[in-house]
C-alpha cells in the first residue's frame, strides 16, 4: 500500500510556538508530508454570529491539493460549530488551533502533537471510505464519544483532547473497524507500524517526569530524600579525601 501524499498549507497566523519543522520531518509508513509547506493569506473576514469562519467561507479559503491525495489547511481562526477540525470538499480538511492553544500549553503539550494526530486520523479516514474524505454533511461513524486515549476520541468536550495527544493509540474497537471493511481494510502490518509511531507523539522528557513526579509523590519524596543524603555523603567524602591528600599541605 503506497503511503498517502499530505500537503500542509499555513492559512493566515499561526503561533509561534508551533514547530512546524518537526511536522515536516515526521516520518511514517501511512504517509509522507509534501515540501513545501506553504502559507496563504485569509481573504476577507469572518462571518459567524460568534467570529467563526463558517464552512462556505473557509471553503474559500483553501487551495486546491495541486496533486496530494489530501489536503489540511492549519489556522488560528474559529472554525464553523467550534470545532477544531472540519471536513471538505476535494478531500480538504482545516485544523485550527483556536482555544486549542490554551488548552495545550496548560498541560504542556507541543502544539504539533495536535496536528500530527490530526494528520493520522484523517490518513486512516481516506483509507476506510475508499481514498476519500467524506464531507462534513455526510453521516460517518469514525469517531466515538468516550475518551480513549484513541486518535478517533470525538472530544466534545475540548479539553479532554489532551489525553490522544501524550503517547496517543488507536483503541480496540477502531483497530477491529480498520481492519475489517470489506473493500477498503487496513493491513494490520500498518496499524502495529502506526502505533509504534504514535508512541513518539509525547510531552518533552521534563515533563514526563514532572507528570510522573506527581502520580507517584510518595515514592518521588523517598527517592529524593535517599538521592540528597547519598549526594550529601559523597560530597562529604570527596571534601575530606582532598582535605587529606592535597589542600592542608598547601596551607
Amino acid at each position: 500500500m503506497s503511503k498517502i501524499k499530505i500537503r500542509i498549507v499555513i492559512l493566515g497566523h499561526i503561533p509561534h510556538s508551533l514547530n512546524i519543522q518537526k511536522v515536516q520531518n515526521w516520518k511514517s509508513d501511512l504517509f509522507e508530508i509534501l515540501s513545501p509547506i506553504d502559507t496563504v493569506n485569509i481573504v476577507g473576514d469572518s462571518d459567524g454570529f460568534e467570529w467563526e469562519f463558517l464552512d462556505e467561507n473557509m471553503e474559500r479559503q483553501l487551495p486546491v491539493r495541486n496533486g496530494a491525495d489530501v489536503l489540511i489547511g492549519v489556522t488560528n481562526v474559529p472554525i464553523q460549530n467550534n470545532y477544531f477540525a472540519r471536513r471538505y470538499s476535494d478531500n480538504r480538511v482545516c485544523m485550527t488551533y483556536s482555544t486549542m492553544t490554551d488548552i495545550l500549553k496548560y498541560d504542556n503539550i507541543p502544539l504539533e502533537n495536535l496536528l500530527l494526530r490530526v494528520i493520522y486520523s484523517v490518513s486512516f479516514v481516506y483509507r476506510r471510505y475508499g481514498n476519500r474524505i467524506p464531507l462534513i454533511s455526510e453521516s460517518t461513524n469514525f469517531a466515538h464519544d468516550e475518551t480513549r486515549g484513541c486518535i478517533f476520541d470525538m472530544n466534545g468536550i475540548k479539553t479532554d483532547v489532551i489525553y490522544s495527544l501524550n503517547k496517543p493509540q488507536l483503541c480496540d474497537s477502531c483497530i477491529n473497524t480498520l481492519t475489517n471493511i470489506p473493500q477498503y481494510k487496513v493491513g494490520k502490518n500498518v496499524i502495529a507500524k502506526v502505533q509504534s509511531e504514535l508512541k513518539g507523539i509525547k510531552k518533552g522528557l521534563y515533563y514526563r517526569i514532572t507528570d510522573l513526579l506527581k502520580k507517584h509523590p510518595i515514592p518521588a519524596i523517598i527517592f529524593s530524600s535517599i538521592f540528597a543524603i547519598t549526594l550529601g555523603v559523597i560530597g562529604s567524602t570527596i571534601g575530606r579525601l582532598l582535605w587529606e591528600l592535597w589542600i592542608k599541605h598547601w596551607l
